[in-house]
C-alpha cells in the first residue's frame, strides 16, 4: 500500500527561464560522442524542428526487414554483448554480482511482492512483450539481475570522454544537478517531510539517488511494474551498507493506477528514463496520475532521451543504427515522433505547466520540470 503523508499546499514561485546548457553541462561536453552544442538558445521544449520524416520512415522500414529475418536475433545478441563489455569496462565483475543475486530469484521472493500489490494488480499488455533484448522483457529475474550492472554503463557509453567507471554517477549525477537547478528556490519536495514517488523505478537506482538529492523527504517511494525487479532492489537495498532507510520503499505498482496515494499528497514525481519505454496512450495515462497526485505547486521531474538533441538527431540520421537502435525499443517510434516532440501540450493539459528544459552533457538527453498549477 502506497500512502504518503499530507501538507498543507506550499506557495506558488515561478522558475526564471534557464539557458539549454547548464554553464557544467556544456563545460563537459567535450565528453560526449557529439559534442556540438545544440543551436537553440532557451531552455525551452523545441517542437519536433529537425525531424525529416523520410529519415524516421526509412529506418522504419529497414527495422521491419530486419525483425522478419535472422538477422534480428543476431542485432540483439550483439547489443547484449557489447552491453555487458561496456558494463565490465566499468569495473563490474558481471559473473560473480549475478550470482550473487540468485537466492533472490525465487519463486517466494516474487509471492512475497505480488502480494503486498493486491489482487486488483494487472500487468499491462503493453507491458508483457520482449524489451532491451531479453525475450521475456522486463518480467524476468535475468533482466532484473543485469538491470542494476547495465545501468553502470549507459553513462559510460553516453560519456566516454570520462573514466567508465564513474559513468553511471556522472550520468545521473547530471539529471539531479539540472533538476535542482531547474526547481525554484521554494519547491515543496525541498522541504523537510517531503513526499517523493519515483515511477518506472527499475530495481530503485533512481529511488535512492533521489532521496540522496532530497535529504529532508519523509518519504521516497518507488513504483515499478515488474515484481522481478522490485525484488532484486529491495535485495539490493538489504545488502548495502547504510541502505535501511525507513523512508526508502520499493512497491509492485502501476504508475497509471497509484491506488492508495491521495490526489494532491506528492510534492515531487520523478519519471527517470521511462517514457521512451511507454506507448503515447500509456504515457498519457501516467502523466493525467502524475498530475493527479501532486499537490497544487508540486512538481514533476523527467529524465529522458531528447529526438531533438544534436547527438539523437545523428542517430537519425543513419537508417541501420537507428535501426539497431529500435531492436530492442519497441515503443520508440511512439516516443521520438508522436510524445517527445509534443511533451508540453500534453504537460500543459493535464495542468503542469513547463518551467524548462535543459539538455545535460550527453547531448542527447533532456531534463524538464514541470509544475501542478
Amino acid at each position: 500500500q502506497l500512502k504518503l503523508p499530507r501538507a498543507a499546499p506550499p506557495p506558488r514561485a515561478c522558475a526564471a527561464a534557464a539557458p539549454l546548457y547548464s554553464d557544467a553541462a556544456r563545460a563537459n561536453l567535450r565528453h560526449a560522442i557529439v559534442t556540438e552544442p545544440a543551436e537553440t538558445a532557451e531552455g525551452d521544449i523545441v517542437p519536433g524542428v529537425a525531424r525529416p520524416r523520410w529519415q524516421f520512415q526509412l529506418s522504419g522500414l529497414v527495422f521491419s526487414i530486419i525483425r522478419r529475418t535472422p538477422l534480428y536475433g543476431k542485432i540483439k545478441a550483439s547489443a547484449f554483448a557489447k552491453m555487458r563489455v561496456s558494463t565490465e569496462s566499468t569495473g563490474v565483475d558481471w559473473d560473480a554480482e549475478v550470482a550473487a543475486l540468485q537466492d533472490v530469484c525465487v519463486d517466494a521472493s516474487l509471492a512475497a511482492v505480488k502480494q503486498e500489490a493486491g489482487e486488483s494488480f494487472v500487468t499491462p499488455a503493453y507491458y508483457r512483450r520482449a524489451f532491451h533484448a531479453y525475450d521475456d522483457g522486463n518480467l524476468c529475474w535475468e533482466h532484473a539481475c543485469h538491470q542494476p550492472l547495465v545501468s553502470r554503463a549507459v553513462g559510460a557509453r553516453n560519456l566516454p570522454g570520462l573514466p567508465a567507471e564513474d559513468g553511471d554517477a556522472n550520468f545521473r549525477g547530471a539529471f539531479e544537478r539540472e533538476l535542482l537547478a531547474l526547481l525554484p528556490a521554494d519547491a515543496p519536495c525541498r522541504q523537510p517531510g517531503a513526499a517523493i514517488v519515483d515511477l518506472g523505478c527499475g530495481t530503485g537506482i533512481s529511488t535512492r539517488r533521489l532521496l540522496d538529492a532530497f535529504p529532508g523527504a519523509a518519504s521516497c517511494v518507488g513504483v515499478d511494474l515488474s515484481p522481478h525487479m522490485v525484488a532484486v532492489g529491495r535485495a539490493l537495498l538489504d545488502r548495502e551498507e547504510g541502505a535501511s532507510d525507513p523512508r526508502l520503499k520499493l512497491a509492485l505498482g502501476d504508475a497509471a493506477r497509484l491506488g492508495d496515494v491521495p490526489d494532491g499528497s506528492v510534492d515531487l514525481v520523478s519519471l527517470c528514463l521511462v517514457l521512451h519505454e511507454l506507448p503515447g496512450s500509456a504515457t498519457d495515462d501516467i502523466l493525467s496520475e502524475a498530475a493527479r497526485a501532486l499537490k497544487p505547486g508540486g512538481h514533476l521531474a523527467i529524465f529522458e532521451m531528447d529526438p531533438a538533441s544534436p547527438g539523437f538527431l545523428r542517430a537519425r540520421s543513419n537508417p541501420w543504427v537507428f535501426a539497431a537502435l529500435r531492436s530492442t525499443e519497441p515503443y520508440l517510434d511512439d516516443y521520438f515522433w508522436d510524445v517527445a516532440p509534443l511533451l508540453r501540450g500534453r504537460l500543459q493539459e493535464r495542468g503542469l505547466e513547463v518551467l524548462g528544459k535543459r539538455l545535460i552533457e550527453s547531448n542527447k538527453h533532456q531534463v524538464v520540470v514541470a509544475r501542478r498549477l
